[in-house]
């Protein structure tokens, strides 16, 4: 096109202009650019620019546009005015080549005093948010959508990694560090609130870390802050939060509800969640086909009438109990009546969720079919009874009997006969043992052993134990030797349930010494409880059978432990009685034979 069309083209338009030619000189600046630099009008026609805009050459001029563009906007220069003072413009800067090769260049200016103030005013504003923002880490950024401008605070720039004097175009910056998956996401606050389509918007979007190492979580928050007179937006502030921490313990989060539901759904046992009114909430399939019901149902139904209505005051009492606080969590066994109206028993485990206040928010329960269980247990209970009634009793009179017979010294019987008879007494006693270990694991492991505790002296009741157990120390060639710095400490037993304790102890220990040792029984008075041990050098005890000692019918597999007989219960029962009547038991065996079994025994009577 011609260059001068090109300059009349450029005269016609209506905004502050100015034209500048080859050699510098103002060749064209209408009244409005007058204006705007306080001239009159034509009054800087033929005026070199140099004494009017902070250039020195058109080159320098020409340097604002980058090949091969053949414009560039300048977003601020302070032009002199007439009266010496300055102005801070903004232009948009085209350049063209007239016929003779001759370069010009028309600049549109406009007055940026008013923004600039008001990026003052806003830099102020966002220093005195910063100080009162500052210990909650929220980064402030202040975006003009006219000029595309945007201003923010230290607290945005550390969010960033970026120090103050770190010259960096920010909004480049920002750009190229948020994840790509995430930059429409992350622009789309900005955008709604600029194109006037809504006072606030949000975004949660990653940003790659300053060394580029990992990459962090953070929260916009935009909202509209200015227009101008139209109604067009001219500000809109925002906050930036690191939200990392967050996130991650959502992600956690995430996976745990994922973990519980997985666990929940296909667990082998049923499982329910409750409200605290006893509306079912969730179930399992488990729980589905355990109650015969399908999940609807189940889930348009209530807790409470599944079960038993023998039940229900219990059941409501232990529900007023989880609601008031008293307890966290109960077990028991309980009644239910499944869809086809068959009625079973179930072990119900019940835990509260409490809310974030502490207040009862609902209920876990698990349930498990223990039908089956208790109609072996009633078996296993007959068969006691049976064992009580049809064996020990007979049992005792057989035994009386031979013990009579054995006593006779009018018709003296045979040595071979006497043998027999001697033979009889033993097994019938061995089993008459036996019949009673069982008999009494019974009763301890259903707690239904009735203790009579009371203070005693604890050295007599060793002495005692000691002078019962002798036929079986000589039995084994073995002696007992018995340590008690103090003969007056007294502590809380059945004395019964005692001797019973220190027989099982006693008899294991002289069974497993080596012929000719001694077996030491100490007493010894401790803080809150008396320790009484008994030790012996022998066998030991394997490795592999340490963990499960204490365990009913436990012997260890060897040709010399099964030797020795025994039903494997009598150190489950002591155990039981130890700890049923307040004390703790436990034993330490070492690799040269060494052996040590030791129980507590109260103080202060047990509760």
């Amino acid at each position: 096109m011609d260059g001068s069309l090109i300059l009349s083209a450029f005269k016609q338009i209506q905004v502050p202009l100015m034209i500048v030619g080859a050699d510098g000189a103002i060749v064209h600046c209408n009244d409005m650019a007058h204006n705007v630099l306080g001239y009159d009008v034509d009054a800087l026609i033929g005026q070199p620019v140099f004494g009017i805009l902070p250039v020195t050459s058109v080159a320098e001029l020409n340097a604002y546009i980058e090949p091969p563009a053949a414009d560039a906007i300048i977003k601020r220069m302070v032009a002199q005015k007439k009266n010496g003072g300055s102005i801070p413009l903004s232009a948009h800067m085209t350049s063209w080549s007239d016929e003779t090769g001759g370069l010009y260049h028309a600049l549109i200016l406009r007055d940026i005093t008013d923004e600039m103030e008001t990026a003052r005013q806003t830099r102020a504003k966002l220093a005195r948010a910063d100080n009162a923002i500052k210990g909650a880490r929220i980064g402030v950024f202040d975006f003009n959508p006219v000029t595309e401008t945007v201003i923010v605070s230290d607290i945005w720039r550390e969010l960033m990694g970026l120090s103050p004097s770190d010259d960096v175009d920010v909004q480049e910056e920002w750009r190229s560090r948020v994840h790509p998956d995430d930059l429409a996401m992350a622009l789309e606050p900005i955008r709604l609130c600029s194109e006037n389509l809504g006072e606030r918007a949000s975004s949660e979007h990653r940003v790659r870390s300053k060394d580029g190492t990992c990459w962090r979580w953070t929260r916009t928050d935009a909202a509209v802050a200015n227009r101008d007179c139209e109604g067009r937006v001219i500000s809109v502030i925002g906050a930036t939060t690191d939200i990392t921490e967050r996130k991650t313990t959502e992600n956690e989060l995430r996976i745990s509800v994922a973990q519980f539901k997985s666990a929940f759904d296909n667990a082998t046992v049923g499982m329910a969640t409750v409200g605290m009114d006893g509306a079912f909430r969730s179930v399992n399939l488990a729980l589905c086909d355990l109650l015969g019901y399908t999940e609807t149902d189940l889930l348009e139904n209530n807790f409470e009438l599944l079960a038993h209505p023998d039940d229900h005051v219990e059941n409501m009492a232990m529900i007023d109990e989880l609601k008031a606080g008293n307890v966290n969590s109960y077990r028991m066994e309980r009644r239910c009546i499944r869809a086809d109206n068959e009625i079973i028993w179930v072990l119900l485990s019940i835990g509260v969720v409490k809310d974030s206040d502490g207040n009862p928010e609902h209920i876990i329960s698990q349930v498990v079919d223990v039908t089956e269980q208790r109609r072996l247990n009633q078996l296993k209970s007959e068969f006691i009874s049976t064992v009580s009634h049809e064996l020990r009793t007979p049992l005792t009179s057989v035994l009386g009997s031979l013990s009579l017979l054995s006593t006779l010294d009018d018709e003296p019987f045979s040595d071979d006969a006497q043998r027999l008879l001697f033979i009889a007494q033993e097994n019938g006693k061995r089993l008459h043992a036996l019949i009673n270990d069982v008999l009494d694991f019974e009763k301890f492991s259903a707690r239904q052993m009735r203790f009579t505790v009371a203070k005693h002296r604890i050295i007599g009741l060793v002495e005692e134990a000691v002078i019962a157990n002798l036929a079986t120390a000589q039995k084994f060639e073995v002696r007992y030797d018995i340590v008690c710095p103090d003969r007056s400490v007294t502590g809380f037993v059945d004395p019964d349930r005692f001797q019973q304790v220190m027989t099982n102890l006693l008899t294991n220990a002289v069974k497993f010494a080596d012929k000719d040792s001694s077996i030491r029984l100490a007493v010894k008075a401790q803080k809150n409880e008396i320790r009484v041990s008994v030790t012996n050098h022998g066998s030991g005890i394997p490795d592999t059978f340490k963990d499960q000692i204490f365990k009913p019918f436990s012997q260890a597999a060897t040709a010399g432990t099964r030797a020795m007989g025994g039903t494997g219960l009598g150190l489950n029962i002591t155990k039981q009685i130890v700890e049923q009547t307040g004390g703790t038991i436990g034993f330490d065996s070492s690799e040269d034979g060494k052996t040590t079994f030791w129980f507590t025994v109260p103080i202060t009577e047990p509760k």
